[in-house]
């Protein structure tokens, strides 16, 4: 469960080290309280002491790639989208990454060791002209609505950014959680789920919800639909949004979703959304046009005037 903390909560490098702190104060039988430094300020010295101290001083942290942890690129890198699946062989245990003519020890039963540390360094002041401006964000009927950037300076998934665009995202007539969402999934969810009718949207989506709010900069994004847990569509893997941002014609919107990689753009002309989701790596653009009236069975079309030209249509075949 340490990776997936990692990757669901520990996506700030601030919160990643403080999951490698909190682990190591755990394990010695302490819980919330400052380290004990004695009556004059010393403490033993460790591999974590710089890391500790920095902690308690709320100094900004930032987490590098590890190789033991490649999921964790998805969150520090959610601009570049997942290789290629014949390619994740080579970057695995058995692929070339993993060759070495040093001698070494391996485990084929149990438990293989946990990776003694991650690469973690002190970060700088983000400057003003870099930091991403925070993005408004609104659930469907505009009863939830929060401001928070999405992306970090360095381009990572931003702290919170996962937990609150999951909960804008749960089904209609769901309760709202509490944030910032536990660190370990709810016994009682569902499959893949972290709540029950709560699930974890792709880092990569939240990626593109920057790419659309720096289109159309202090315009709330409203999510009209987002994770719906039956059918087999990416709204139930937490891959895609129903997107309608306030202000903006959704032939303006799809333009914009059309211009990036490896998604699915679908124009609803008789909906108020423009339909997002994030795909594979190597998936280009599957573009669609349905003008079903709401409610009612899909209907798809091969292009519509002025937003998709005749035979780039996806139609179900």
């Amino acid at each position: 469960m340490f990776v997936r903390r990692l990757l669901r909560s520990l996506v700030g490098v601030t919160l990643a080290a403080a999951a490698l702190v909190s682990a190591s104060e755990a394990s010695a039988g302490t819980r919330r309280r400052a380290p004990d430094w004695g009556l004059f300020g010393q403490r033993d010295l460790s591999e974590l002491s710089w890391l500790e101290t920095g902690i308690h001083q709320r100094r900004p942290f930032r987490l590098a790639p590890d190789p033991s942890l490649s999921l964790l690129t998805h969150y520090l890198t959610p601009a570049q989208n997942h290789v290629a699946e014949w390619r994740t062989f080579f970057r695995g245990d058995y692929g070339f990454a993993s060759w070495s003519s040093r001698i070494s020890l391996a485990w084929t039963l149990g438990d293989a060791p946990e990776p003694e540390s991650l690469s973690i360094s002190m970060r700088g002041p983000c400057p003003k002209w870099r930091a991403p401006r925070p993005v408004h964000l609104a659930r469907y009927d505009g009863a939830e609505q929060v401001t928070l950037p999405l992306i970090d300076c360095d381009g990572g998934v931003a702290p919170d950014a996962i937990d609150v665009v999951s909960v804008l995202s749960r089904a209609p007539g769901v309760a709202r959680p509490t944030l910032p969402l536990p660190f370990e999934p709810s016994e009682d969810a569902g499959p893949g789920e972290w709540l029950p009718s709560v699930k974890l949207v792709d880092p990569r989506l939240i990626w593109v919800l920057q790419q659309v709010a720096q289109a159309f900069p202090r315009r709330t994004l409203y999510i009209m639909s987002g994770y719906r847990s039956n059918g087999h569509s990416n709204h139930s893997k937490g891959k895609a949004v129903d997107l309608f941002v306030y202000g903006v014609p959704n032939e303006q919107l799809f333009a914009v979703c059309r211009g990036l990689r490896d998604v699915g753009c679908g124009f609803y002309p008789n909906n108020k959304f423009v339909h997002i989701d994030v795909r594979p790596y190597g998936t280009d653009r599957v573009l669609w046009v349905d003008d079903s009236l709401p409610g009612t069975p899909s209907r798809y079309l091969d292009g519509w005037d002025g937003v998709l030209e005749p035979g780039r249509a996806w139609t179900p075949g």
